[in-house]
């Protein structure tokens, strides 16, 4: 989870304008996408005062002229009592697993897997994120869709995806400082769903990620949803948690900092 921890840190601190102590931790904000939650948040490694820890998302994200608010908890097993604190505030908690590949998959691609790039990739990203808000301004949308150039600055990114007879069906991507990488943005069309594309652009990734040289490989998943018993399927095993703090208009996973696997 160190390890993990590094990284994840690294490729926030790369990906954004600006970087903010605040207490038991860090922020990062994005100028260029200040409606990406995953781009403006708070990290945070200690169970403080809750009244505290909302105040400095006050802070330095309403500092920032930031709507919303969010933070990432890197921690777990967390009393219910404190997290209902934040409830009680009109935050959403959003409880995650880190897992990490452990083993051979227990299943094989069922569809051939195209590595392309992330402008190929943008009319069904757009379509993901519409569907996810529906009520979204076209400025949050945009943002959302042009988000990952940022990640870009801060490491390798490949696109991995499933071709239909009318577009991508199937896709995520992969995040890779060597020798760690994380699969991420796990999506699959609504209609195409349970044919076992989400496998193939996993381990396709996965395949990517071993041949680079990279010795640790995870993902990140919601607690609360199956997509989870598929990546344990695939190999991918619990080595730890957190938890994922949101306030604001616009909530839904496309604007959600994690977990970014989803919609399998």
């Amino acid at each position: 989870m160190e390890r993990i921890r590094d990284f994840e840190h690294r490729i926030m601190r790369g990906s954004a304008s600006e970087v903010v102590p605040v207490t038991g931790g860090f922020a990062v904000l994005s100028h260029q996408f200040p409606n990406s939650y995953e781009h403006n948040c708070l990290v945070v490694d200690a169970p403080l005062d809750p009244a505290l820890l909302m105040g400095e998302a006050d802070r330095v994200l309403g500092g920032a002229g930031l709507h919303h608010r969010a933070i990432e908890l890197e921690m777990e097993g967390l009393e219910p009592s404190w997290l209902a604190e934040f409830q009680a505030c009109g935050y959403e908690v959003h409880p995650t697993l880190t897992m990490v590949l452990r083993r051979p998959a227990r299943r094989s691609a069922s569809a051939p897997v195209e590595r392309v790039s992330y402008e190929e990739l943008k009319p069904v990203v757009e379509a993901g994120s519409r569907r996810a808000l529906p009520d979204a301004t076209e400025l949050s949308i945009r943002q959302l869709v042009e988000r990952r150039t940022a990640t870009k600055r801060a490491c390798e990114v490949t696109h991995h995806a499933v071709r239909g007879p009318d577009g991508f069906v199937a896709r995520c991507d992969l995040y890779r400082v060597a020798p760690i990488a994380q699969v991420e943005s796990v999506e699959t069309e609504p209609e195409w769903r349970s044919r076992g594309y989400a496998t193939a652009v996993v381990l396709d990734a996965v395949e990517l990620a071993q041949k680079s040289g990279c010795d640790l490989i995870f993902l990140i998943a919601d607690a609360d949803d199956w997509p989870q018993q598929l990546y344990r399927r695939l190999g991918f095993e619990r080595v730890g948690g957190g938890y994922t703090l949101q306030h604001g208009p616009d909530l839904g996973r496309a604007g959600r900092s994690s977990p970014k696997t989803s919609n399998s």
